[in-house]
């Protein structure tokens, strides 16, 4: 199993490079020495440095810019063994998808589809039991009861308040 950690943005130079945002701070420290998984096939880092609030990364196998664009748009994976340590109330998304949302009133809302990583945080993509979406800003604050070995997410308040 692969888990994101980041994404490809564009090319960055004709030698090769190409400009990635990830998505964990920490992950600079294990560029060289993570193999990084993109759509399956692996890929060895050569160098890496900063630029802005995004890197850039050489893979071994891209050598020309050509190469490189082939690879835009796409996401940086890992190994379950490559994954960082999580702090306190941090999770995986593969740990929140298919969770059941429940209400805190033990009433069945739905289970989570999806988390999209956007700027303000992320959000969970919902499947309503009557077959609707829904969005909801995974906040802490807005949860009584985050049970990832249960799979279950209980929310705070009434489901009148979020707008299902």
């Amino acid at each position: 199993m692969f888990f994101t950690v980041g994404k490809i943005l564009k090319p960055h130079g004709l030698k090769g490079n190409l400009k990635i945002h990830l998505y964990e701070e920490e992950r600079e420290n294990q560029m060289l020495d993570c193999p990084f998984f993109i759509e399956g096939e692996e890929y060895g880092v050569e160098n890496f440095g900063r630029i802005g609030s995004n890197s850039v990364v050489k893979f071994k196998s891209i050598d020309d810019r050509t190469a490189a664009e082939k690879l835009s748009g796409r996401f940086l994976q890992v190994s379950e063994e490559n994954l960082l340590g999580l702090n306190e109330n941090e999770y995986y998304v593969s740990d929140i998808v298919g969770s059941a949302i429940v209400g805190n009133d033990g009433s069945a809302i739905g289970r989570v589809k999806d988390v999209m990583k956007l700027p303000a945080g992320d959000v969970l993509d919902i499947e309503l039991g009557d077959g609707k979406s829904a969005t909801l800003l995974f906040r802490k604050e807005f949860f009584l009861e985050i049970n990832l070995q249960e799979k279950r997410l209980v929310l705070r308040h009434r489901p009148e308040f979020y707008a299902f």
